[in-house]
């Protein structure tokens, strides 16, 4: 049986999308079988960055008992499977947490990895998502709002029961204005699993509606999702803050050498 990581964030807009479908392409590049699942059923955004828009039928359809699971999964040229979700505002119905478990528990038994990309927030629509997790990793930004909205999931999910493995920090700058690591931790009582910097490249990617590590394989950031990956294959997701702050001096210097 699989396990299913919910991809979670206390606000919108800090790159929680982008971390799902990264996530998804190492693993697959990895040779795991995995299934993406766009898990935010208002706005889905899933599809959008791999370039994808229309579908015949969606993980919505499934939830309003008008299609079968098997017939929401496509099959993505990157390597995973995907289960989409509707860009219709008319396809939105309020959420039957209990299909919802059994459209989890089969994607479950039909792969390694199923990563979900939940909706923002502590909505009913990201409550019921976080419900169903084996495990959870929060995205955040390190500045203060995104880290206090992050907290409120971490909370969240201490009081049902879900262990949130780790803290994917994302856009990191180069420069002082960012929360330091120890600050961080010490506030989501929650290890600092993947830094991510704040590179042009990750723009390009957006653009270009590809997960970086396909388009630039090389580049920092795709190494670090690489990394991700293995500690979510691994669960050993524990990482120094000396190993971070070293990995943070490094990040600095070439988003420097880019002219940031």
């Amino acid at each position: 049986m699989g396990k299913l990581i919910v991809i979670s964030s206390g606000k919108g807009g800090v790159g929680k999308t982008t971390t799902s479908v990264n996530l998804a392409s190492a693993l697959a590049k990895q040779g795991k079988n995995v299934i993406l699942v766009d898990g935010n059923l208002t706005t889905p955004n899933v599809g959008l960055h791999l370039g994808l828009t229309k579908f015949p039928i969606t993980l919505n359809d499934v939830l309003k008992g008008e299609a079968s699971l098997t017939d929401s999964i496509y099959i993505h040229p990157l390597g995973f499977k995907l289960v989409p979700g509707s860009l219709s505002i008319r396809s939105f119905s309020e959420i039957n947490s209990r299909k919802l478990k059994k459209v989890f528990d089969d994607l479950r038994e039909l792969c390694d990895f199923v990563i979900v990309d939940s909706a923002a927030g502590l909505g009913n629509e990201s409550i019921s998502v976080l419900k169903n997790a084996d495990e959870i990793l929060v995205v955040t930004n390190p500045e203060l709002p995104a880290v206090t909205d992050a907290f409120k999931i971490v909370t969240l999910a201490k009081e049902i029961g879900i262990p949130v493995k780790g803290v994917i920090l994302n856009r990191v700058r180069k420069d002082n204005f960012d929360l330091g690591f120890r600050a961080i931790e010490s506030l989501l009582e929650t290890p600092i699993t993947s830094v991510i910097g704040d590179e042009k490249l990750m723009r390009q990617a957006v653009y270009r509606k590809k997960p970086i590590i396909h388009i630039n394989p090389k580049s920092h950031t795709a190494r670090q999702y690489h990394h991700l990956a293995k500690r979510v294959h691994t669960g050993d997701y524990q990482r120094r803050i000396e190993e971070l702050e070293a990995e943070n001096t490094f990040l600095k210097s070439l988003l420097r050498a880019f002219g940031f």
